[in-house]
């Protein structure tokens, strides 16, 4: 089944994810706050309303609230019962997104994987007709034609169960709609989000172009509204894994800059937008959402680790179309990643960094202050061009700019950028970015300064002496997304890009060799 429509009428599957992470952080405020049980059970009426619970049949869903590990599968659908546009009112609705969420106190982590819309499945419905080679995201659409949203949600969460991964077992699914997703961002305040690089696009209706139009310069900065809309649907010049790593980033960035004492004092607010937006196997009880606001409450300060769907293919044709390909060992070895992993971040080993005039660029340049070497971890002398800009840039800021003196070999420059920005408390804050491209398809990564010192980006960075010197490390899983440190009062970092393609060891490498501007 070909899932495709005009590019103008797709809204993107993450704005949908976005909702569901804002529900998170609404419960997370009520469960860390003393409030009346029946103000709870006032909020558990909004955010589930009746009309929008779902009963799904006998093993589909299995609810448990023993305090120990739990797992939902989010939806997210293009459901618009209420569109103006009699095409979206009439067409069946899709699932762009299918993400499995496991918070699991015993391992103190939060899981996160996102199963590819593409993957290739066979689809049985509830009467039993077979639908061959079919994408995943095949089934919430045949569901939906057959059962309404109920049918989409019931047979999307069987094909994942039973094709993708035999023996999983859900707690609970939601169904995220676009619907109340400015309204939720409008309550709770915008997002601040690293923009790995330039995202433009003019929609002048030619066929290259005929996508939302965007236009986001990169760095640090707050998004609200149509940019975080646009920036979580963009979808035209990368694959459908970056876009899923960048809606994860970008849902890392909201939980970690909503204060729940912040929300409860909106929560009817967001209640009702989270409720008119999502369907759901939760009922409106007050100890089921006292439970479930418990153990979400708990995975709001906990890593966040993001599991990497395994495939043998992600651009598998068959009869003119383009799957997602994997096995039933590939499958299976995903499951036990997402159900038991716990990587935790490996660094390499590090000698101090020996003695240096202001002079010596060239010393630290050859070594890194690292125990390997830099040609043997891939990184090669940034150029003198990339510097001469930088140099120009450091006049647009006032604290020093720093510059590494290595990049990965296949990496280009593409930008370096002075700008300014608000913090939380609205003072104004100066900033710089410069961008380099790892490769064609969304593959960034970046080196940022700002006097802002405490960002949101490292509200919970673990901080780790390497080499010598003071790092704050945000990490997923085994990965280093983020490295930062303080110099002054300058706080610089180096972010991987979205796929996380730059090992640990270069990470580090890169961030030790950054030097002041001569």
């Amino acid at each position: 089944m070909d899932d495709e429509r005009p590019p103008s009428l797709w809204w993107g599957m993450w704005k949908r994810f976005a909702i569901a992470g804002v529900l998170i952080v609404a419960l997370s405020g009520a469960a860390t706050a003393t409030v009346a049980l029946n103000t709870v059970s006032g909020i558990a009426d909004e955010v589930f309303p009746a009309l929008s619970q779902i009963n799904a049949p006998k093993g589909v869903v299995t609810p448990e609230y023993s305090g120990g590990a739990q797992t939902f599968l989010i939806l997210g659908s293009d459901r618009r019962v209420g569109a103006k546009n009699a095409y979206d009112r009439s067409n069946p609705p899709h699932s762009d997104t299918m993400l499995l969420v496991r918070f699991d106190p015993s391992q103190g982590q939060t899981s996160v994987m996102s199963i590819p819309r593409d993957l290739m499945v066979n689809i049985t419905t509830q009467s039993g007709q077979l639908y061959v080679n079919e994408k995943i995201n095949a089934a919430y659409t045949i569901g939906s034609r057959q059962g309404g949203t109920k049918g989409g949600i019931v047979l999307a969460a069987q094909t994942i169960e039973h094709q993708v991964f035999p023996g999983l077992k859900l707690n609970g699914i939601i169904d995220v709609s676009f619907q109340g997703f400015i309204k939720v961002v409008d309550t709770l305040g915008c997002a601040y989000v690293n923009v790995d690089h330039h995202y433009f696009n003019l929609n002048t209706g030619s066929g290259e172009t005929n996508y939302t139009s965007i236009n986001l310069q990169p760095g640090y900065q707050k998004l609200c509204y149509e940019n975080a809309l646009n920036y979580v649907r963009y979808r035209h010049t990368d694959s459908d894994f970056v876009r899923v790593a960048r809606q994860q980033d970008f849902m890392r960035n909201l939980r970690e800059q909503i204060s729940p004492g912040d929300v409860l004092g909106q929560i009817d607010t967001v209640a009702k937008a989270v409720g008119h937006a999502i369907s759901s196997t939760f009922h409106a009880s007050a100890s089921e959402l006292i439970e479930l606001a418990k153990l979400l409450a708990f995975s709001q300060s906990k890593p966040l680790r993001q599991v990497k769907f395994q495939t043998t293919s992600v651009d598998a044709r068959l009869g003119g179309g383009s799957y997602v390909t994997s096995t039933p060992a590939l499958e299976q070895a995903t499951l036990n990643d997402f159900l038991h992993g716990h990587e935790r971040v490996s660094l390499p080993p590090a000698k101090a960094p020996a003695k240096h005039s202001s002079h010596q660029g060239r010393s630290r340049r050859s070594g890194a202050g690292s125990g390997s070497s830099p040609r043997s971890l891939n990184l090669f002398p940034t150029t003198s061009s990339g510097q001469s800009e930088a140099v120009k840039a450091a006049l647009g800021v006032p604290f020093p700019v720093l510059y590494p003196t290595l990049q990965t070999g296949q990496a280009e420059q593409q930008t370096v950028r002075p700008y300014a920005l608000r913090d939380q408390q609205g003072n104004l804050r100066h900033a710089y970015v410069v961008v380099w491209r790892q490769n064609t398809i969304g593959g960034y990564y970046d080196l940022q300064g700002t006097d802002w010192l405490n960002p949101p980006l490292f509200a919970h960075a673990h901080t780790q002496v390497i080499g010598g010197r003071s790092f704050r490390l945000v990490n997923d899983g085994s990965h280093i997304h983020v490295v930062g440190w303080r110099a002054g009062k300058t706080l610089y970092w180096l972010t991987n890009t979205l796929l996380e393609e730059l090992s640990n060891a270069q990470m580090l490498a890169i961030a030790r060799s950054a030097q002041t501007l001569h």
